[in-house]
């Protein structure tokens, strides 16, 4: 199998990730923040767990052959935002019209000055980019005047983002990146949630992608690729990106939250399939604490306590529990979804799960049984909220479901 890299590729380990990795690669570089948890992917400073990747984009730059359009492929909160700045950053701060490797003046041209005090080979290792530095700083803070960057637009009525991002925005796209660059380098355009474009947005920047122009670069953050319409998808060199080793998962995780238990880290990891992001979004929305009240409610199963679900449900329609709401939605399709795993193929249970009427729950449904009640609970909410109807209703009726 080749990348699009156009290498050949190593199949993954059994757990997804390289065997040779090591957390202790990587421990000083986080042990170095000087603030906890993750940072927003324009202001991190590092990017642990795709190394690879970066080395591979360094080499691409070196031999003048970085492709016009990129795709990061991978799933939610793993790293692929914080790398497309960090691309960004680099290019803005050491490109140059002009990098070919016999002008003299190129990208990685040795006769330039230093640059941060540091000599030009150390510069080109990674693609790391000083926080004093003031690319840096404009990065940050949305403020170069070569980078632009495309995101769904917040609905300050609804207090959260909006689920697309329409052609208006995705016309920006074309007039600037045919614009020369102010500083007299490159243009950067990132597209994060690219996958939310709707269909005239995609279409929107086909035609740049068609008659790209020097100098220019797309990077479209995409969590789901086969959103993408095929005429992107072809014109574009797709980068998989791979959930972080459990190792380094766990000690991003215990950055942001040294007390986090072992049990409560299993969970989060089976929860999100490995995305930091997302973990870390559970554990500061009491997400761990949810699933406390789901199991509490598990265990009047066969004969469900109607009275502690109706208290459950009303808190979860009152106005303002939007967030509430739409965790308790993924911890129920996580934990319907879990029980047809292990029903499966004895997948294993979290601890949190693993309690006696879980257990009787399990064996009283057949494996047909508990596939039907996974498809069935995903299509319960997705009818409430394409219709927009009551919270409360969809909370209650979503432990009818799992009638005896």
């Amino acid at each position: 199998m080749t990348n699009l890299f156009g290498e050949a590729e190593a199949e993954p380990a059994a757990d997804g990730h390289d065997d040779d990795f090591s957390v202790g690669d990587y421990a000083d570089v986080i042990d170095a923040q000087d603030n906890s948890g993750l940072q927003l992917p324009r202001h991190s400073t590092y990017c642990a767990g795709h190394e690879a990747i970066e080395q591979r984009l360094i080499q691409l730059i070196k031999d003048d052959k970085l492709p016009h359009a990129l795709i990061f492929s991978g799933i939610e909160g793993i790293g692929k935002s914080t790398l497309a700045y960090r691309l960004a950053r680099y290019l803005l701060a050491h490109g140059r019209v002009g990098n070919t490797a016999d002008d003299g003046n190129g990208l990685f041209d040795e006769n330039l000055p230093e640059a941060a005090g540091e000599a030009p080979d150390t510069l080109h290792d990674t693609l790391h980019v000083a926080p004093e530095e003031r690319v840096f700083q404009q990065v940050a803070s949305g403020g170069h005047p070569d980078l632009l960057t495309i995101e769904r637009p917040f609905d300050a009525k609804k207090g959260r983002f909006k689920g697309h991002i329409d052609v208006e925005e995705a016309r920006r796209v074309t007039p600037f990146m045919r614009m020369t660059a102010s500083q007299g380098g490159w243009r950067v355009v990132i597209v994060d949630d690219a996958d939310k474009m709707n269909r005239n947005a995609q279409n929107a920047i086909l035609k740049i992608l068609e008659e790209p122009p020097e100098n220019a670069i797309l990077v479209l953050v995409c969590h789901r690729l086969g959103a993408m319409i095929p005429t992107i998808r072809s014109r574009c060199r797709v980068v998989q990106f791979q959930p972080l080793a459990f190792d380094l998962y766990r000690t991003v995780l215990r950055k942001d939250h040294p007390d986090m238990t072992s049990d409560d880290i299993d969970v989060l990891h089976s929860m999100t399939g490995g995305s930091i992001g997302q973990a870390l979004r559970i554990a500061e929305e009491e997400g761990l604490e949810a699933v406390g009240n789901i199991t509490d409610i598990f265990q009047s199963w066969p004969q469900w306590d109607w009275v502690k679900i109706h208290a459950f449900s009303d808190n979860m329609g009152r106005a303002g529990s939007a967030e509430a709401y739409e965790m308790f939605q993924r911890l129920m399709i996580w934990t319907v979804d879990t029980l047809t795993r292990h029903k499966a193929y004895n997948a294993p249970l979290p601890m949190q799960l693993k309690t006696e009427a879980v257990g009787r729950m399990i064996a009283h449904y057949s494996l047909n049984d508990w596939i039907e009640i996974a498809r069935s609970m995903v299509e319960h909410f997705e009818t409430f909220d394409k219709a927009n109807l009551d919270k409360r209703q969809a909370v209650f009726g979503s432990f009818s479901l799992l009638k005896e």
